[in-house]
């Protein structure tokens, strides 16, 4: 499932991409096994998560990268 499809709370299966791209998520919180959560969506496609208590913005390239899988309820 990717940010798109995205509501509620979810965990971090794959992050896809270049080392650079993967790297830059993982400095910001966003690694498999993490818990995320879209706050906001921009009209670029970029998101605001929630992760670790903090929130980051990620453009839409970073976005795309990330793969999660809902927690069950």
């Amino acid at each position: 499932m990717t940010l798109d499809e995205l509501s509620g709370v979810a965990t971090v299966t794959h992050v896809a991409g270049s080392l650079t791209v993967r790297r830059r998520l993982a400095e910001m919180g966003v690694r498999t096994g993490s818990h995320i959560r879209v706050l906001y969506r921009t009209t670029g496609g970029g998101r605001v998560l929630a992760v670790d208590g903090a929130r980051i913005a990620v453009d839409a390239q970073l976005a795309s990268a990330i793969q999660t899988e809902p927690l069950n309820a």
